[in-house]
């Protein structure tokens, strides 16, 4: 059993959620950060976004006993592109397998896309635009 690309792409999103849920400032600070970023979580689910901005460790285990396959790693590198985009590379790798994609999406449509907590994220970060 494998994962495919746009499962993967989803659980990305889903771990970004819980990092925002974990510390949303400084998730919202290390993603807008001029620079690059990294995700990384083991097969523990032991999780944690960073650059030079910090750490934001959680834990991401909800995500991935819905993935469905045994994973032993997840990692995501992230670049800063214009505005507030955002290219990815992901990498998975699983019992026998890696499998990676890359693509890019804008921050704030990702947060305000999503319900919860990522849409009290977002107009936070709305409101910090008009000031």
């Amino acid at each position: 059993m494998s994962i495919s690309r746009s499962e993967l792409k989803v659980t990305l999103a889903k771990l970004l959620e819980l990092s925002y849920s974990a510390d949303s400032g400084l998730t919202s600070e290390i993603m807008l950060e001029k620079g690059g970023a990294k995700l990384t979580v083991d097969n523990q689910g032991n999780a944690s976004l960073s650059a030079e901005a910090g750490v934001v460790t959680f834990s991401g285990k909800p995500v991935l006993e819905q993935v469905g396959v045994k994973v032993k790693r997840i990692s995501a590198d992230f670049t800063n592109e214009e505005g507030m985009g955002n290219g990815y590379t992901v990498t998975a790798d699983l019992a026998i397998i890696s499998i990676s994609t890359a693509g890019s999406f804008d921050l704030e449509e990702l947060i305000t896309s999503c319900s919860g907590f990522l849409c009290r994220a977002a107009k936070a970060l709305q409101g910090n635009h008009r000031h």
